[in-house]
């Protein structure tokens, strides 16, 4: 009867809310950007109606429903979660930071320590120090944040929390000279089909850069322009690795994604990776990472690389500066309460950059990662074609661009991680790149 009565109060919900996902799908947006967090919501919501004790659509529902203003929904959904399933710890975080906002301080406290009954979250532990600390129960606090060090040595906020409190000496200023690197170079994208040649981009500028004036170039062999498309099959790709020749200990490249967290096309990626014995490096928009708390976790605890794409896909060249270090501090912080891990890999959305934004990675500790070779499979979703312009632009030691919020790449990855394989090369994360190349 009482799980009758919580399918029953949870289809109210949904019904009565329907708007907040209907107004949200009728916005067109780029194709080349990720979709805002609100257009998954009808999709979400399906899958709560089809599976009412899917705790992780449930509580991405509610964070939605958080960011839309309303807080006592995403409450509800959050508690109704917890009733199906009190191990699924991104709740109690949820839950209790949604009642602290709602003034019911008591209730945080108690839905948080209820958390540190079902694991030692070091993001619990840092929300109920943040919690102590705004009530001046400064050693409570400090507690806290120790213990939530002890879990996650590397969660600097909870050291910045005991600096502040003067447990610490306050770390040295910002090193300018940190040894940071940027990887990978924009390359005009291999074309495929009868089409006009496309214009040619400072190093580091995509296309999607409107600040930046392209210069036109006529036809040339090194455009790479392909009139006429063929399919490649496996052994063709093997032949094409094979070409470059490339020595032993350059027998690697970078798989990277842009845009995601998605909360099917992510999963499907993740296990083709994990099947395949390869490597990955996530770029996650702040804003979709917040959503699906879930996936940002099975990345990291996977094996693979965390980065940073801003917060809301703007464009940092387009920014200040100060906007600019708000939207990746923001999605660092995301990234570090989730996996406990901080995160110095950034990628500039579109790949836009400048002198100035490249300083403020400089200054900031953070390797800026372009691309050396893109798929373009948000703009042609046909496997075969996306798989063909990588083949044609792959290189040894080079970074290949992908999205997880567009189906095309998971059909070809397997073909193209085989063939790989098959040649004797490795796919490794960013931090592997780097490392190969500091020990180069």
């Amino acid at each position: 009867m009482k799980n009758i009565k919580l399918s029953l109060f949870l289809s109210a919900l949904l019904f009565c809310n329907i708007a907040l996902g209907a107004n949200a799908s009728r916005n067109s947006f780029d194709q080349n950007t990720p979709p805002d967090v609100k257009k998954d919501f009808a999709l979400l919501r399906d899958r709560v109606k089809r599976n009412p004790r899917d705790v992780a659509a449930i509580n991405s529902l509610g964070i939605i429903y958080a960011n839309a203003g309303q807080l006592d929904d995403a409450i509800k959904l959050w508690q109704y979660g917890l009733g199906i399933n009190p191990d699924y710890i991104h709740l109690y975080n949820n839950l209790g930071s949604a009642l602290k906002q709602k003034g019911r301080r008591e209730e945080a406290r108690m839905i948080f320590k209820a958390g540190l009954m079902h694991e030692r979250s070091h993001l619990i532990y840092y929300n109920l120090g943040t919690l102590e600390k705004e009530d001046k129960e400064l050693s409570r606090a400090a507690e806290y944040f120790k213990s939530c060090l002890e879990v996650s040595p590397d969660f600097q906020p909870a050291r910045q929390q005991l600096e502040e409190l003067g447990y610490f000496p306050k770390m040295a200023a910002k090193n300018t000279h940190i040894p940071t690197l940027t990887l990978g170079s924009y390359k005009p994208p291999v074309e495929v089909g009868n089409i006009e040649l496309t214009p040619i981009y400072p190093s580091g500028i995509s296309q999607n850069d409107k600040d930046k004036k392209p210069k036109t170039n006529t036809a040339k062999k090194s455009d790479k322009i392909i009139k006429e498309f063929k399919p490649l099959s496996y052994d063709e790709c093997c032949k094409i690795i094979r070409g470059l020749n490339a020595p032993a200990h350059k027998k690697y490249v970078a798989l990277t994604f842009d845009d995601g967290p998605h909360h099917t096309l992510t999963p499907e990626i993740l296990n083709i990776l994990k099947s395949e014995g390869a490597k990955g490096t996530f770029f996650l928009v702040g804003n979709r990472a917040e959503t699906y708390p879930d996936l940002v976790s099975r990345i990291a605890a996977e094996g693979h690389d965390v980065g940073n794409h801003t917060w809301n896909h703007i464009s940092l060249s387009k920014n200040t500066t100060e906007a600019d270090l708000k939207s990746l501090n923001r999605t660092n912080n995301l990234i570090a309460g989730i996996t406990g891990k901080n995160c110095n890999l950034v990628r500039p959305p579109y790949g836009a950059t400048s002198a100035r934004v490249k300083a403020l990675l400089q200054e900031n500790g953070w390797h800026q990662v372009l691309w050396d070779s893109d798929s373009r499979d948000w703009q042609n979703k046909n496997p075969d074609v996306i798989l063909y312009r990588v083949m044609k632009s792959i290189e040894p030691g080079g970074i290949i661009l992908f999205h997880d919020i567009h189906p095309g790449a998971a059909k070809m990855l397997p073909t193209l991680i085989r063939a790989l394989k098959s040649e004797g090369y490795r796919c490794v994360t960013i931090s592997e790149l780097i490392n190969l190349k500091h020990a180069s």
